[in-house]
């Protein structure tokens, strides 16, 4: 045992410098429902909570202040209101313009039906990148569905993670 602990102690040390330099994360939700008004339109999907120092959120715009690589996950919760079935696609958009092949689809094949649309990937940033989560669906009334049941917590619309490799 005496001559392990010398490397136990090493491994420790090492350790925890490792996990004193501050990884960047954050995460965020929407506990509101959002649902597209036209078909096949673009619409931003808003976000808040508090986040780390590495970033700013304002709204759909999350402005990653430290250049790095960083693993991006949205998971939305969709479906559509008053009976509204079809399609909903999410993808990222990062400075304005959407990132190729990062969309995904759901159907939403019944009234009250929703279902967990995730969409995640690694990607590199510059400092000052800004991120955003996009969906559009088919119809009107199909989108992000939040609820409220009682006697349990909230199921947001979407929940928003981010963090530095």
């Amino acid at each position: 045992m005496r001559q392990l602990l010398p490397a136990i102690t090493a491994a420790m040390i090492c350790f925890g410098a490792y996990s004193a330099q501050s990884a960047e994360y954050s995460a965020l939700a929407s506990m509101d429902t959002q649902v597209a008004k036209k078909a096949m339109e673009a619409y931003l999907i808003t976000m808040s909570g508090e986040v780390t120092a590495g970033y700013n959120i304002n709204g759909s715009k999350l402005t990653i202040k430290r250049a790095g690589d960083y693993v991006v996950t949205g998971a939305a919760q969709v479906g559509g209101v008053n009976g509204v079935t079809g399609d909903i696609y999410l993808w990222v958009r990062v400075n304005g313009k959407d990132v190729p092949d990062s969309n995904s689809i759901q159907t939403i094949p019944s009234a009250g039906f929703t279902a967990v649309l995730v969409a995640t990937t690694e990607m590199t940033f510059k400092d000052g990148d800004v991120l955003e989560f996009v969906y559009a669906s088919t119809k009107p009334g199909l989108g992000l569905i939040a609820s409220h049941p009682k006697g349990v917590p909230g199921v947001p619309s979407i929940i928003f993670s981010i963090f530095e490799l």
